[in-house]
């Protein structure tokens, strides 16, 4: 087989040339879904700011009781570093969360607020899952936390359904 002269500068030419358009789309996408990710975090933070309105000084993205508190991942890189650090899984779950088709909160600790804790998925009304880290299960603590945020969650969606 033969190939024509400079084939191979030709062939690593257009190469290049289409690796920087398919880096061009996958920038163009990311920016998309981060842009529609964090449409959705604020309106979920105006939503909870409106469910726990009477909680103290706590601001629409920070519910707290019980030493700890809720937090509304600001953007999807925010959600990629708890995965990381927790070493779970939710760090894959951006694109769902930019597609809305779940919603990711932070549980903290009051006096820890900026150290990832627990990681709650909330889903079709209800808390589908909450793990730390490793994927280690709820302490009865976290638990109940967990059990009354979902519960005015629902209550809100009710509300809000109903008016």
């Amino acid at each position: 087989i033969y190939l024509p002269k400079g084939f191979k500068a030709v062939h690593d030419r257009t190469y290049r040339e289409y690796q920087a358009l398919l880096d061009k789309k996958a920038k163009a996408e990311k920016e998309k879904q981060e842009k529609l990710a964090k449409m959705r975090m604020e309106e979920t933070k105006r939503m909870m700011k409106e469910i726990f309105s009477g909680n103290g000084e706590s601001g629409a993205f920070q519910i707290r009781g019980k030493g700890l508190m809720i937090v509304v991942p600001g953007s999807l890189d925010d959600i990629k570093r708890e995965g990381e650090v927790l070493h779970h899984c939710v760090g894959t779950y951006t694109e769902r969360v930019a597609k809305g088709e779940t919603n990711i909160f932070f549980v903290r600790k009051e006096k820890e607020p900026s150290v990832p804790y627990f990681t709650v998925e909330y889903k079709n009304g209800k808390v589908a899952q909450c793990r730390g880290s490793h994927n280690q299960g709820m302490p009865l603590q976290v638990e109940a936390f967990v059990k009354v945020f979902e519960q005015k969650m629902q209550d809100a969606e009710r509300k809000r359904k109903a008016g």
